[in-house]
């Protein structure tokens, strides 16, 4: 896919992860608004104080500042347990920004991040996107339906998230409810984080996508965005984070 030319490079990249024949599954005419309202807010700024303090007063764990000039890189940051500490309050981030409605940061790379002592600091960039209400109230409940053994409210998750269209096989719902938690699951103790197994999970999910005739809107993609940029920087850090204990903490 041939992407417009007033897209940044900072999306151009995260844009690469979306498989060639991905973008046949995405509704290009919502994407195309999308992609051109997060690139000018990038190149101007626009809205990022507002959300920074809206995003300040659901997450504690992080601070978010305008200003990363004192503080210590990560890569420069060699201690397993301080990087495992900093790693755990990064997934603090992710996992509360879905509690935040006036929108979310997509930029969680290494170069947004940097240390204070034991203090993680985070500076936020224009790369930021209201989702729909009704997408992000169903990506909390998806989280917290893993908690139940209520099959039920996955399904109700999905739907919410117009995962699960009417008229799919009970074979095909039960395919796309394996590979969306293989993806979105948060099941593991002591999870190491890896791009290259998301990247085989997005790429099965959108192979899936295909299959079934979708028409997604970009709020699913730009919810890979962000988990691509997580997970590029907790592989980074390289250590094994309790993703369950965490998302059960900001989620429940």
């Amino acid at each position: 896919m041939r992407l417009p030319g007033f897209i940044p490079e900072e999306l151009r990249q995260l844009a690469r992860f979306v498989p060639t024949t991905g973008w046949d599954a995405i509704e290009w005419r919502p994407m195309l608004s999308a992609m051109r309202q997060v690139s000018w807010q990038f190149m101007t700024g626009r809205g990022v104080r507002k959300l920074r303090r809206a995003t300040a007063e659901t997450v504690s764990a992080v601070t978010l500042t305008d200003d990363l000039y004192d503080a210590e890189p990560l890569q420069d940051i060699q201690d397993p347990d301080r990087l495992q500490a900093l790693g755990d309050d990064i997934l603090h981030l992710y996992f509360g920004q879905w509690l935040v409605d006036d929108g979310l940061f997509l930029d969680l790379r290494p170069a947004r991040f940097g240390a204070s002592d034991d203090e993680l600091l985070y500076e936020p960039n224009g790369l930021w996107i209201r989702l729909r209400p009704e997408f992000r109230e169903g990506m909390v409940a998806l989280y917290r339906s893993f908690y139940s053994d209520d099959d039920s409210a996955f399904e109700d998750a999905l739907r919410q998230m117009g995962m699960l269209k009417p008229g799919l096989s009970e074979s095909a719902e039960s395919e796309l409810k394996e590979l969306l938690h293989a993806h979105f699951g948060v099941d593991q103790s002591a999870q190491v984080f890896r791009i290259d197994d998301f990247k085989e999970s997005f790429d099965e999910l959108f192979a899936f996508f295909i299959a079934n005739d979708y028409k997604l809107h970009s709020d699913f993609v730009f919810v890979g965005f962000y988990l691509i940029t997580l997970y590029l920087t907790l592989e980074q850090g390289g250590q094994p984070h309790d993703t369950q204990r965490i998302c059960s903490d900001v989620m429940l």
